[in-house]
C-alpha cells in the first residue's frame, strides 16, 4: 500500500494515487494529489461568464503595457537625434534600452514580494503608477541621465506587471481554460509590441522626429490610467482573501466569477483553496531569512523555482527581443527604407502565432508545445546565421550602414527571422508566463518574482550587449551564440519541465516531490483522464 501523496509503480510505470467517491473533504484530500471525483465534478461545472472575460481583459492590460513599453524603444530611439544634447553613441543607446530591464528586475522583486502583503490587485495598481510616472519622465527628457531615470521607473512597472498579471489570472482561472486565460495576458504583450511598431511606422517620415519620439513614449500613460480607473471592479484573489481570514469575501468572489456553479461546488472550491492557504500561514511563522532558506533547501520548492526560472531565462536568451529593441538598427542596416514598418515582422508574427499557441495550449500542453516547436526555432536560427554569413561576406562579417546588400539575401534573412518568430510565438512567448501554476501557494508570489527576475536578468544581458556583440562578433557570431543557448534550453525543457495541462494549480505542487516530475505529471494526467472518463460514462 502506498504512502499518502506517493506515486506507485505498476509494471515499471508510475501511476498517480487517487481517492474515488470521497464523501468528505478530508477524504478528497487523502491522496495528496486531489485526483478524485469531487474535484473533477467541480471543474466540470466551471463556466466562463461575461464578467470573467471582463476581469481577465482588464488584468491583461498589464501585459499590453509590458509589450508597448518594451517595444516602443525600437521605433522611438532612432528619432531622438540630438534632442538629448548630442547624437547618442552605441553604448548610450544600450544603456537607455537596458534601463527598462534594470528597473524591471527591481519591479519584479519588490512588487512580486509585496503581492501577498498588499494583494495581487493593489500590487498591480502600484505597477500602473510606475508606468505612468516613467512615461511622463521620458517624454519630458532633455538629457541622457533624465531619460535613463524615466526608463528605470518605467521598468519597475514592467517588472511588476510581468509578475502580477499572470499570477492574478492563474489564481482566478478554471483549470480547463487556465492556459488560454494566462495566454490572454501573454497575447497582450506582443499586441502591445505590434501597436508600438505600427505607431512607429506611422510616425516615421510623417511626424517631426523631435515631436514623434516624445509622443510615442507619452502614449503609454493611456492604458495605465485606464487600468487604474477600472481597478475598482477587479476582485482580490480568493487565496489572498483567505490569507487575510476573509472567508466570506473569498466565497463571494468565487460566486461572482462562477455564477453558473452550484453552492456545493463553490463550497468545495473554497475548501480546496483553504487547505493550501494553511501551508502559507505556516510559512509565515518563519523569519524572512528562514523563508528564503526554505525556498532553496526544500527540494520540491527548489525544483519548481528552477524549472520556471530556467524556462524564463532561456526564453530571453533566444535573442528574440533584439529584433524588437533594435528593430530600427537591424532593419536599417539591412537597407529597408522604413525600418519601423519592418519591425512589424517580428512583433506581428509573434502576436499572430502566440494567439494560435494560446488557443491550443490547453489541448496540446505546455511541455509538448515546447518540445515540438523549439526545433523549428533552432532551424530558423541556423538559416538566419547562414543568411547573415553570405550577406556580410563582402563586408568582413559586419553589417555596414549604407551598404547595398543583395535583395535576395536580405529576403532570405527576413524569411529566417519569420520562421524563428513563428516558432517563438507558439512557445516561449506565452509559455514562460505559466510560471505561477507550477508553484505551491506558499511560494507562488515570491517564486514568480524570482522566475521573472531571472527573465529580466537574461533580458538585460541580451539587450545591453547586443550592439557591442554586433561590432565584435558580427551578425553571424552574435546569433550563433543565441543558437547555443537555444540548444541548451531545449535540453533543459526535455529533462526539467513537466506538463501541467489539466492539473489544478493546487495539484501541481506535488509534481516536484520526487524530482522534476516529467514522468510523474504524465502519470497524474493519465489517471485524471481515466477518472474523468469514468465520471462521464456514469453520468
Amino acid at each position: 500500500m502506498s504512502e499518502k501523496g506517493d506515486i506507485i509503480q505498476t509494471e515499471g510505470k508510475p501511476q498517480a494515487v487517487h481517492y474515488e467517491n470521497a464523501p468528505t473533504f478530508e477524504g478528497a484530500m487523502s491522496s495528496g494529489h486531489l485526483i478524485d471525483e469531487n474535484l473533477l465534478r467541480a471543474e466540470n461545472e466551471d463556466k466562463i461568464t461575461p464578467y470573467f472575460i471582463f476581469l481577465i481583459s482588464i488584468a491583461a492590460v498589464a501585459g499590453f503595457l509590458f509589450g508597448y513599453d518594451t517595444a516602443i524603444i525600437g521605433s522611438a530611439l532612432p528619432m531622438v537625434g540630438t534632442d538629448l544634447g548630442h547624437v547618442l553613441s552605441s553604448s548610450e543607446q544600450e544603456i537607455i534600452t537596458a534601463g527598462c530591464t534594470i528597473g524591471a528586475i527591481f519591479g519584479a522583486l519588490i512588487l512580486g514580494g509585496l503581492a501577498d502583503k498588499l494583494g495581487r490587485k493593489w500590487a498591480m495598481a502600484l505597477a500602473d503608477f510606475a508606468f505612468t510616472a516613467g512615461a511622463i519622465i521620458i517624454a519630458a527628457s532633455y538629457s541622457v541621465p533624465q531619460i535613463i531615470v524615466g526608463r528605470l521607473v518605467l521598468g519597475v512597472g514592467v517588472g511588476g506587471a510581468a509578475v502580477i498579471g499572470p499570477l492574478y489570472i492563474t489564481e482566478l482561472a478554471p483549470t480547463a481554460v487556465r492556459g488560454r486565460c494566462i495566454g490572454v495576458n501573454a497575447f497582450f504583450i506582443p499586441f502591445g509590441q505590434v501597436i508600438a511598431s505600427a505607431l512607429g511606422a506611422a510616425f516615421q517620415g510623417r511626424v517631426p522626429n523631435h515631436i514623434g519620439w516624445r509622443v510615442l513614449f507619452a502614449l503609454g500613460v493611456i492604458p495605465s490610467l485606464v487600468q487604474l480607473a477600472l481597478m475598482h471592479w477587479l476582485p482580490e484573489s480568493p487565496r489572498v482573501l483567505l490569507l487575510r481570514g476573509q472567508t466570506d469575501q473569498a466565497k463571494d468572489t468565487l460566486r461572482t466569477i462562477y455564477k453558473g456553479a452550484s453552492e456545493e461546488v463553490i463550497d468545495f472550491k473554497l475548501q480546496v483553496t483553504q487547505q493550501y492557504v494553511t501551508a502559507t500561514t505556516v510559512m509565515r511563522e518563519f523569519s524572512i531569512w528562514a523563508q528564503l532558506k526554505k525556498y532553496w533547501s526544500h527540494k520540491p520548492y527548489r525544483r519548481a523555482i528552477i524549472a520556471v526560472s530556467g524556462v524564463q531565462a532561456f526564453g530571453q536568451l533566444t535573442g528574440f527581443n533584439t529584433l524588437l529593441y533594435y528593430s530600427g538598427n537591424i532593419f536599417g542596416l539591412l537597407g529597408l527604407k522604413n525600418s519601423a514598418a519592418a519591425g512589424l515582422i517580428p512583433s506581428g508574427g509573434n502576436a499572430m502565432f502566440l494567439f494560435i499557441g494560446m488557443t491550443i495550449v490547453d489541448r496540446v500542453g505546455r511541455r509538448r508545445l515546447l518540445v515540438l516547436a523549439i526545433p523549428g526555432m533552432i532551424l530558423g536560427m541556423v538559416w538566419m546565421i547562414i543568411g547573415f554569413h553570405f550577406l556580410t561576406k563582402e563586408t568582413a562579417g559586419d553589417l555596414v550602414a549604407g551598404y547595398q546588400y543583395g535583395s535576395g539575401l536580405v529576403g532570405s534573412v527576413l524569411g529566417a527571422i519569420l520562421l524563428f518568430t513563428v516558432c517563438f510565438g507558439l512557445t516561449y512567448s506565452h509559455i514562460v508566463w505559466y510560471q505561477s501554476e507550477f508553484l505551491a501557494l506558499e511560494i507562488r508570489a515570491v517564486g514568480s518574482a524570482i522566475a521573472t527576475t531571472s527573465c529580466w536578468v537574461a533580458n538585460l544581458i541580451v539587450s545591453v550587449c547586443y550592439l557591442t556583440q554586433l561590432d565584435h562578433l558580427g551578425a553571424t557570431g552574435t546569433y550563433g551564440l543565441y543558437l547555443g543557448f537555444m540548444i541548451v534550453g531545449y535540453v533543459f525543457v526535455w529533462f526539467c519541465y513537466p506538463e501541467t495541462k489539466g492539473l489544478s494549480i493546487d495539484e501541481t505542487q506535488s509534481v516536484f516531490e520526487d524530482g522534476y516530475g516529467v514522468k510523474k505529471a504524465q502519470a497524474m494526467l493519465k489517471e485524471k483522464r481515466r477518472l474523468a472518463a469514468q465520471l462521464n460514462s456514469s453520468a
